[in-house]
């Protein structure tokens, strides 16, 4: 099996035991990287330190000093995350030529410290203010099990370079659904985590209330693995990995109905045949009585609204042009919204938060999909649910903002492909700071599927 086909543990298993050296591993990922972007257009930019990383990385394990999975291993950070004299363009001109930064997000600056090397930058979908990643300066991501269909966003690029196997994990960030909604799409598994676990700190924001950050990863293990150091408290990654071999029989697994709801018959089809798995596993699988959540999606988009245009108004007013132009229209929306809306709209987060908690008192994880449809093509403005047309963004966020607002960790991890070779998303959620439960269910469901183990052809 080819290096680029090997996921974290496997590729440390081997660069522990000196069978790999980091430079063979980072350089299979630059190879594939020169030989599949300028298909895919998943990266913006390369990083020119990464070789002297790996390097140095090598040493470290040499001297048999270094204890953590990710030491020596690749990964891509979405460019809305600051990095220590890189430029940051968050997918936009507004910027210039991007933010230089005098030092490392601590996102960044986690994963460095347990020896990944940070390979390149991906793209996005501009100022992450989108679900597609087509994005108006620098191009589209393409999704790799079809490259005329969009990647999903705004993490679209993270979820591309994991997809298509250039690096082994990256760094996705998530305000209404933007880990999830491109995960579901390129068929890999995207973890927003509960709110503030990892550090927004040095991250662009476009809703700095609603934003999180979490990995993009291909498989469950991956993620856990990857959600230690980037935390800053890498001993954690052990914990959670512990998790993800816990045995299930007995968990109380909640069915959303709302998370099944109004779902395209080919996402419907592979739903139904993930929930048949996890039914296998021994859970006790029942109704979760999931709050109302209308209201909330309304509310967020207010709240996302409001402080995106409040953080980008001066620019807005200075140099309009500098924004796309769909992106320009979308931030000068948030104008309209009056701070008695953005008030009542945090009202709504509060009372659905104390809601959700009271919820995850009677299930352990609630289930359903991450997407209602299919991911369109790139020249389409509209997603089909059963051949009827619906707005992307509305669609693509239905399912996945309501888990921002209440601030709870959510995963989407693959759930098999539909009649016509495109991805489908089966989502887990769980209460406040109970990750080590989604990792223990999804890591289930992978042992008992092969679906993540599924990739695109692209040679």
């Amino acid at each position: 099996m080819d290096l680029h086909d090997l996921d974290i543990l496997a590729l440390a298993s081997l660069l522990g035991r000196r069978r790999v050296s980091p430079r063979e591993v980072l350089q299979t990922a630059l190879d594939r990287i020169e030989r599949l972007n300028p298909s895919l257009n998943a990266f913006l930019s390369l990083r020119a330190g990464a070789m002297r990383d790996a390097i140095a990385a090598e040493r470290v394990l040499r001297a048999g000093r270094s204890r953590s999975p990710l030491c020596g291993i690749p990964i891509s950070v979405k460019d809305i995350v600051l990095a220590k004299d890189e430029p940051t363009t968050a997918g936009s001109r507004c910027f210039g030529d991007g933010l230089v930064s005098d030092t490392d997000a601590p996102v960044i600056r986690g994963l460095r410290r347990a020896g990944a090397i940070i390979v390149g930058r991906t793209n996005l979908h501009e100022l992450a203010l989108g679900v597609t990643t087509v994005n108006e300066h620098f191009g589209p991501a393409r999704n790799p099990w079809d490259i005329q269909r969009v990647s999903g966003g705004s993490s679209g690029g993270s979820a591309v370079a994991v997809a298509a196997r250039m690096g082994a994990a990256s760094v996705g960030t998530d305000t209404r659904g933007s880990i999830r909604i491109p995960a579901a799409c390129c068929g890999i598994v995207g973890l927003k985590p509960t709110r503030g676990l990892v550090s927004t700190a040095g991250v662009i924001p476009l809703s700095p209330t609603l934003d999180h950050v979490g990995p993009m990863t291909r498989s469950v293990v991956d993620a856990a693995a990857m959600l230690g150091p980037m935390t800053g408290r890498a001993r954690m990654s052990g914990v959670w990995l512990r998790a993800c071999g816990r045995g299930v029989r007995r968990l109380r697994v909640g069915v959303s109905e709302y998370h099944l709801r109004d779902l395209d018959s080919e996402v419907q089809r592979r739903i139904d045949s993930a929930l048949t798995v996890v039914r296998r596993l021994g859970v006790v699988l029942v109704d979760a009585p999931l709050p109302a959540v209308d209201d909330v999606q309304q509310a967020s988009v207010v709240i996302t609204a409001a402080e995106a245009v409040a953080y980008h108004d001066r620019i807005l007013q200075s140099d309009p042009g500098a924004f796309g132009p769909l992106v320009r229209q979308r931030l000068e929306g948030g104008y309209r919204w009056r701070a008695l809306d953005y008030v009542r709209a945090m009202n709504v987060r509060a009372r659905f938060k104390a809601e959700i908690a009271t919820c995850f008192r009677s299930v352990d994880v609630a289930i359903g999909a991450t997407l209602p449809a299919l991911p369109p093509r790139i020249d389409e403005h509209a997603v089909h649910i059963n051949g009827q047309p619906a707005n992307t963004v509305d669609a693509f966020s239905r399912l996945n903002s309501p888990q921002n607002m209440a601030g709870i960790p959510a995963m989407s991890i693959p759930a098999g492909l539909s009649a016509s070779g495109l991805p489908v998303g089966l989502q887990l959620i769980a209460g406040h700071g109970r990750e080590d439960l989604l990792f223990a269910l999804g890591a289930a469901v992978q042992r008992e599927s092969d679906w993540h183990l599924r990739m695109p052809r692209m040679e």
